[in-house]
């Protein structure tokens, strides 16, 4: 990491930087057309794939992909959670031989899992909902956001029950999805304003029936909610890593065009992030860290990103506004990571620090 403003935590090992070198360089490409399956299959390869017991190597290595290319981290994060999942283990008669089909190639990166469960967070009446029927569940709803679809080998779904306090957990082959799966309609890719190389999907259930041989779990809706309000306000580690690379992508063009300022404001900048870093993974750390003083950190967090990212487009000047430029895509990367798994805590967080600023 010669030349760089910010240093390495923890070494990553050499043939993991060549496959983050090659992502990073690849970043426009992938904005346009998608994640391409081999960004995940190389990661896979030099061991950056499953779960790691190494904390701290996590951590890094999600600073460095999310700094490198968004939209590979992004399809690259989402897998982990059916991976926990499934490594948990389930409560229903197939659990056992969804496991023997699935889990090995999920572990080894053979294999890429999407997830589809952020709808269980919002309010109001369930969307999708399953009701329980001879031989497995009925399937009705929308989900509005799927993402990994084009690349992904098995769909991780939650739906809740019609009083929602019941999830149900699917794990559904993606090949074949809508002869498989009667009365399911995946749409096009969605038009996004950030992160539209992630392969991100709408799909429609209409009264579709889903076998109990896709069936994980059946879990207590409240319990798990409880469970995932815990990691939702924790500081996001892949924003730092965005942050980061807008540091060193300012300090670049600002050596570049002879800015001054610009290199002077890079320096500041990799100062606050190395405190901001360091206060971040102390509060993750302890057990004793306030809810409130978490969701602060994350919101200040999220507000460093945005000033980072258009730094480098003031820095860059009129060419920052052609698509395909780094800089434009680094704020539109920075946009997303403001409502990535995104609470009402949190939401009503960030508008009410908004409204203390004015």
């Amino acid at each position: 990491m010669d030349g760089q403003l910010i240093q390495s935590r923890v070494p990553l090992e050499p043939e993991l930087e060549v496959v983050l070198a090659r992502i990073a360089q690849t970043a426009e490409d992938t904005d346009r057309f998608g994640v391409p399956r081999s960004h995940i299959d190389s990661l896979a390869l030099v061991g950056a794939h499953g779960l790691s017991n190494d904390l701290q190597r996590q951590r890094e290595l999600t600073e460095r992909l999310a700094g490198a290319d968004a939209s590979t981290w992004f399809c690259w994060t989402q897998h982990q959670t059916p991976l926990r999942t499934m490594l948990a283990g389930g409560n229903q008669p197939a659990a056992q031989e969804l496991s023997d089909r699935w889990l090995k190639g999920l572990e080894s990166g053979d294999l890429l899992a999407a997830i589809a469960f952020a709808h269980v967070r919002r309010g109001g009446p369930a969307n999708p909902v399953v009701h329980q029927v001879d031989g497995g569940w009925e399937l009705t709803g929308k989900l509005d956001w799927v993402t990994s679809w084009d690349i992904a080998d098995v769909l991780m779904l939650l739906a809740a029950t019609e009083d929602k306090s019941k999830f149900v957990v699917f794990y559904l082959p993606v090949a074949d999805f809508e002869n498989v799966f009667v009365n399911a309609n995946v749409g096009a890719p969605l038009d996004l304003l950030a992160m539209s190389g992630t392969h991100s999907r709408p799909i429609e259930f209409d009264h579709t029936f889903i076998s109990e041989e896709c069936v994980f779990g059946v879990i207590d809706a409240h319990e798990w909610l409880e469970a995932d309000s815990l990691k939702t306000v924790l500081p996001n580690p892949a924003a730092l890593g965005v942050a980061r690379a807008a540091i060193e992508e300012l300090n670049r063009v600002s050596i570049n065009r002879k800015q001054a300022k610009g290199e002077e404001l890079a320096h500041e900048l990799a100062r606050r992030f190395e405190d901001l870093r360091t206060r971040s993974y102390q509060e993750i750390d302890d057990p004793d860290s306030s809810r409130g003083d978490l969701v602060a950190l994350r919101i200040e967090i999220l507000e460093f990103v945005l000033t980072c990212s258009v730094a480098v487009v003031t820095a860059t000047s009129g060419s920052a506004m052609v698509r395909g430029n780094s800089a434009e895509r680094r704020v539109r990367e920075a946009m997303f990571l403001q409502v990535q798994a995104q609470t009402q805590q949190t939401r009503d967080a960030m508008l009410a620090r908004s409204i203390c600023e004015l």
